[in-house]
């Protein structure tokens, strides 16, 4: 969402008195410098995203604490549903500068994580960073850190929007089945689909939605996995570039189950396009794709 308005940030002091009678702008409550006095911040009452954000800056995004302290800040906001949605977009932000920093600034996680750790050691750690709402996964044998779901979902869920709210729960199931790893789609084809009518769904109740594109590309993804496959799951014989058997009976079974889906309309003109060429694999496959699916 873009703002009109300018925010003109002058030196960020804490030397203001919180109780003072004339609400002091945010550039008066946040100090300029990496000592950021989080006890005052959480008593702050924002009431937009641009003053959220700014705050936010100013905390360590190497320390899972100031995770805390933007919670509270957000529970904290005076201000109708729809701009709650707007600053949750921000806390949302934090939080994955925060998972994407955390592991880079933190010796002893990295030192758990870089010496073959025991089952006991991953679990010990995955346990301390759940409590701040930060899930450890891995894939290709690498550690990564991603924001948990079904934690914001929990801690914020009452303040937002039910489109947010709702967005949410979708996601934390999704994020308790991952869908593909390594190049290989791990979920079986019914489920794919499911995924796929889910976010269509979705998308239709909240045209309006603030976080549409993170729906729409949810969506690709997943339409994108269920027409072309991935590397390590072909839906094209490698040999003779022939569609599977069982991809194109997946295909026409989709027709058949969601004859009014706007993706049943991709899914019909997909198929036409490999009946023109026998079935057979040709550029006009990543053509249509890049037309109909990740445009």
């Amino acid at each position: 969402m873009r703002y009109i308005f300018i925010l003109l940030i002058s030196s960020l002091l804490f030397s203001c008195n919180f109780n003072q009678t004339k609400k002091p702008d945010v550039s008066t409550r946040v100090q300029n410098d990496s000592a950021v006095d989080t006890a005052k911040v959480a008593k702050m009452k924002l009431t937009n995203p641009i003053e959220y954000r700014i705050v936010l800056d100013k905390l360590d995004q190497g320390d899972l604490t100031s995770l805390d302290v933007a919670g509270t800040l957000f529970k904290n906001c005076v201000t109708d549903t729809v701009t709650l949605d707007s600053m949750f977009v921000v806390l949302n932000d934090f939080y994955n500068s925060v998972a994407g920093n955390y592991l880079e600034n933190n010796e002893s996680a990295n030192a758990t994580l870089e010496k073959s750790p025991s089952a006991a050691a991953i679990n010990q750690l995955k346990s301390s960073l759940a409590s701040y709402g930060i899930l450890l996964s891995s894939s290709e044998g690498t550690f990564y850190l991603e924001p948990q779901t079904e934690f914001l979902l929990k801690n914020f869920g009452e303040r937002i929007s039910p489109a947010y709210r709702e967005y949410l729960t979708i996601g934390s199931k999704e994020q308790q089945n991952r869908f593909a790893e390594d190049g290989k789609i791990l979920i079986p084809s019914d489920s794919l689909t499911s995924r796929i009518m889910t976010w269509e769904k979705f998308m239709a109740r909240y045209p309006d939605f603030i976080a549409i594109k993170m729906a729409q590309d949810q969506y690709a993804q997943y339409l994108g996995a269920f027409l072309s496959g991935m590397d390590n799951s072909k839906i094209f014989n490698t040999e003779t570039n022939r569609l599977n058997d069982s991809s194109k009976s997946s295909f026409e079974t989709f027709v058949l189950k969601n004859p009014e889906s706007k993706s049943t309309e991709t899914v019909k003109a997909y198929l036409d396009l490999l009946k023109s060429t026998n079935f057979n694999y040709t550029d006009k496959v990543d053509s249509f794709l890049l037309e109909n699916v990740y445009r």
